[in-house]
């Protein structure tokens, strides 16, 4: 199979004021993961400025 590759994907974390800043690749900023809405009051978040959640990162990867 010619057409076979390989793809590592490579991330890394930072944890910073409550926020998960994600490195992803070589894409240079990072991807800031929070939450926002219903979730804020669910995990007991404290107030600050709205961030997408995981959860809102892959209902749009998987809706493009």
């Amino acid at each position: 199979m010619a057409d076979a590759f390989e793809y590592i994907s490579h991330a890394r974390l930072e944890y910073r004021e409550g926020f998960r800043h994600a490195y992803l690749g070589e894409v240079p900023e990072p991807v800031v993961y929070g939450v926002q809405g219903a979730l804020r009051q669910y995990y007991g978040v404290k107030d600050g400025p709205p961030a997408a959640s995981t959860l809102d990162h892959i209902v749009a990867a998987v809706a493009g």
